[in-house]
């Protein structure tokens, strides 16, 4: 391979700037980097030559880690423009599993380690014989481990990098995190633990392997054994591999070309994923095909969560044949409930209408004839309405249809022979889903307070354990003799380099929205201190390339419509111009509870009265505290911080409480047992 160039938009990019900066640079310093002749007309730079002078001259808004951090991937995302992406991601995941197989760097030449570890191709030969001419594929696999810590986070890193390195197919058919939470608690993986000790898991759709991984979260690998279907040879070894990389011991994977193998192991629980096709292609007696293949498969107690089309599952069905199809295995009783879910849980596929279709062997006898239609098709999936519809699909398949049960909030239990299934009539409740969960919550509202009032006392009970723990709040406070501290601008602190500026970006408004994978932090969320909105991870691929995400810890600052500043405690999101951030380098006095702190109470950042304009951030001053100071703040900071967040669960249960009161009172669904003599 030829030295790696790059352009002065891509070293813009790299260090962070505004492409004219990096003219400027070059037109200012004597000693950047010399073009490469003959690049036809454009100007390219050697990238190993342009790392080492940023690092050098400290130029830009990336610090060093982040500078060796984007270079890493910017030597992957060259590779894959010679190489191929998808190239790429097979034999560097090879690499890394290599590299866990041996728990040993890897030698030059890793291929007759390759063949010693795996003689039967099941994990990486082949890929690894494949692999392009990289000039260092062990060294590529440390800094990638070295960045994630591990070779399975860093395996997670270089196949969520997929679309970026220019494989996005592999990506086409994700979920969304919360459809997936929806699918992992449906399916009830620690309640078959619990019964069971170990659990198959069966995939005859296996696609990336990501629905199959999923289930893994919080839970022991070794546990676990899986079962899945697979005809790409080359996706079959990845998904061993990112199987085996989370813990799965080596043994309990069993990855097929066709159909499961049942002599490997009969499964527990099947979760799988129809084949995505184009609408115009779609067959819904196919899709009903594949299911019935599925339930056949189910033994006694065994569970299926089957994600699918709408237009098969649960819409209207016009075709004779799909019709019997889906009328047989809603009458079989294998058929638990359906959930009708929004459009965007396919990120890739924001037009697919999907829904969700629960299928167990011998169901509680209560379940018979009758069918749990869930409907959260009208509003965007978030984590409570998954967990909600979860919580639903459990309590039926434990408890079946009881007359003075509990009626599921996020639909209805609808009788088989009012769904009219002979004429292919959609799955739907009766009225629409916004009116069924109305009416749901007003019949339900003792109850609702039955649960608000369960839980405020054991918030109280919280917060008097806490108290018991920690004595009365005490801060220990007293006068302080001395000097007062002298007064610092964030201009001498970036001086300093104590804190780091992050640069806000230009969004357009289409490309946030009520969910998504990384919050988008603006002067409107600073101000407020809470932000509802969310960008897709595709879309923040694909449209804003150069947009680094903020770390744990990072403050978010503006000085628009007023002086702000808000700590992003969970990172990892977007920060939207004119907002800008504020990283604390490590090692520093200040810790971002401090830093925030301080900006909160700083005196200069309002407009003075007949001013032109308001205050500029650099010139905003905070005391400048030693580091024993700055320690102490902190711990007063973190007990204040504590007893506010008990002491707010309890004022947003009782916010709670009034609210559910008052409507109760006010629509005529609700007395209490009080009366005014009480």
């Amino acid at each position: 391979m030829t030295a790696e160039l790059m352009s002065y938009g891509e070293i813009a990019l790299l260090a962070r700037v505004e492409r004219p900066v990096v003219t400027t640079w070059r037109r200012r310093y004597s000693d950047f980097p010399t073009p490469v002749p003959g690049s036809s007309g454009q100007m390219l730079f050697p990238a190993d030559a342009v790392l080492t002078w940023l690092l050098d001259h400290k130029l830009g808004n990336a610090d060093a880690e982040s500078l060796r951090a984007e270079r890493a991937m910017h030597t992957l995302t060259a590779y894959a423009r010679e190489h191929g992406g998808r190239r790429l991601v097979l034999s560097l995941g090879a690499a890394l599993c290599l590299r866990y197989l041996a728990g040993r760097p890897l030698p030059p030449d890793p291929l007759p380690l390759a063949g010693r570890l795996d003689p039967d191709d099941e994990f990486l030969l082949t890929d690894l014989q494949e692999a392009p001419a990289l000039t260092d594929i062990p060294g590529m696999v440390e800094q990638l481990i070295e960045g994630a810590y591990n070779p399975s986070r860093a395996y997670q890193f270089l196949l969520g990098s997929s679309a970026r390195l220019g494989w996005p197919e592999l990506g086409a058919d994700a979920l969304t995190s919360h459809l997936v939470t929806l699918v992992r608690l449906a399916a009830d993986v620690p309640g078959r633990l619990r019964a069971g000790g170990r659990l198959t898991v069966g995939d005859p759709h296996a696609g990336s392997g990501d629905l199959l991984a999923a289930l893994l979260t919080d839970q022991e690998p070794a546990a676990f054994s899986f079962n899945a279907a697979q005809p790409d040879p080359a996706l079959a070894r990845l998904i061993r591999r990112r199987l085996l990389l989370t813990g799965v011991p080596e043994f309990n994977i069993e990855v097929v070309p066709d159909d499961l193998n049942d002599e490997f192991a009969e499964v527990d629980l099947v979760v799988a994923r129809l084949p995505y096709q184009p609408a115009e292609l779609r067959d819904p007696a196919e899709d009903l095909a594949r299911i019935s293949d599925i339930a056949d498969r189910l033994g006694p107690g065994c569970t299926a969560v089957v994600v699918g089309p709408a237009t098969s599952l649960v819409n209207v069905l016009r075709d004779p044949a799909a019709i019997i199809k889906r009328a047989d295995l809603l009458a079989s009783g294998l058929v638990e409930a359906v959930v009708w879910l929004p459009g965007g849980v396919f990120p890739a596929r924001p037009g697919y209408s999907p829904a969700v279709w629960l299928l167990t062997r011998d169901p509680v006898p209560a379940t018979q004839g009758r069918l749990l239609v869930a409907d959260v098709s009208s509003t965007a999936l978030d984590q409570r309405i998954a967990e909600t519809a979860a919580e639903d699909i459990l309590l039926w398949r434990a408890e079946g249809y009881r007359h003075d049960g509990h009626d599921p909030r996020t639909g209805q239990v609808v009788p088989l022979d009012a769904l009219d299934l002979r004429r292919g009539a959609a799955l739907r409740s009766p009225g629409p889903a916004s009116v069924t969960l109305h009416a749901r919550e007003a019949a339900d509202r003792p109850a609702l307070i039955g649960e608000v009032e369960r839980r405020l006392t054991d918030a109280g009970q919280e917060a008097i354990r806490h108290a018991e723990e920690h004595g009365p709040l005490s801060t220990g406070a007293v006068r302080r003799d001395g000097t007062r501290p002298a007064e610092l601008s964030l201009e001498a602190l970036r001086t300093a380099r104590r804190v780091r500026p992050l640069p806000g970006h230009r969004l357009s408004p289409e490309h946030a929205g009520p969910r998504g994978h990384h919050r988008v932090i603006g002067s409107a969320e600073v101000v407020a201190q809470s932000s509802q909105r969310w960008m897709d991870r595709l879309t923040l691929a694909a449209e804003y390339p150069h947009v680094a995400l903020t770390d744990p810890g990072d403050l978010v600052v503006t000085t628009v419509p007023r002086f702000g500043a808000f700590l992003d405690e969970d990172g990892f999101s977007v920060i939207e111009f004119p907002a800008r951030g504020l990283r604390i380098s490590s090692g520093d006095v200040l810790t971002p509870r401090v830093l925030k702190a301080l900006l909160d109470t700083a005196r200069n950042t309002t407009r003075s009265p007949g001013a032109v304009r308001g205050p500029r951030l650099r010139d905003v001053t905070i005391p400048d505290l030693n580091r024993d100071e700055a320690t102490r703040l902190d711990e007063v900071l973190r007990r204040l911080d504590q007893r506010e967040r008990l002491l707010q669960r309890q004022t947003g249960l009782l916010a709670e409480l009034r609210e559910l009161a008052v409507a109760g009172f006010a629509d005529g669904t609700l007395t209490t047992l009080y009366g005014t003599n009480s």
